[in-house]
């Protein structure tokens, strides 16, 4: 198990970006190791989200323990798992605000739009198009789509 945090690569190390979120910064009062701070990154993608998880963690490890007074000196845990679980909340708001869903929009594009049509591993949609018209006695089988069209051909 190793801690490393070195301020110069902060811009480029994720790990570093991590530690400094949570404030795990101090090599004489370490919070969590190299390597799960590393999964967290692993299982979550971003910065902000790993951030998110590694405060959870932290949250959690000081909710175990007892608050404790000994004469003057007071470890108040209860108020560290607290300020790590807020903590831990806006950087899940973050990390969701900053890439946790992109909006799309498909159908922009004719290759895009047949590219889903031609997807087999596609939901199909709950509508067809002219499911409303009168094909009686026969009517067409699936969904209707013209897959005849390409990029160079003009719906206006």
């Amino acid at each position: 198990m190793t801690w490393t945090y070195v301020i110069a690569s902060i811009e480029t190390v994720p790990l570093y970006q991590v530690r400094f979120l949570i404030g795990d910064t101090l090599s004489a009062d370490p919070q969590l190791q190299d390597e799960e701070v590393t999964y967290a990154l692993t299982v979550r993608g971003s910065v902000w989200a790993a951030a998110a998880t590694c405060c959870l963690s932290l949250s959690a490890q000081y909710s175990r323990k007892a608050d404790t007074v000994q004469g003057d000196l007071h470890s108040t845990y209860s108020q560290r798992s607290k300020a790590y679980a807020l903590r831990a909340a806006e950087y899940e708001s973050k990390a969701v605000a900053l890439g946790g869903a992109l909006p799309y929009a498909g159908g922009i594009s004719i290759s895009d739009k047949n590219n889903v049509i031609n997807d087999s591993d596609r939901v199909p949609p709950n509508f067809n198009i002219g499911m409303d018209d009168d094909y009686l006695p026969v009517s067409p089988v699936g969904n209707e789509n013209d897959s005849t069209l390409t990029d160079g051909d003009n719906f206006l």
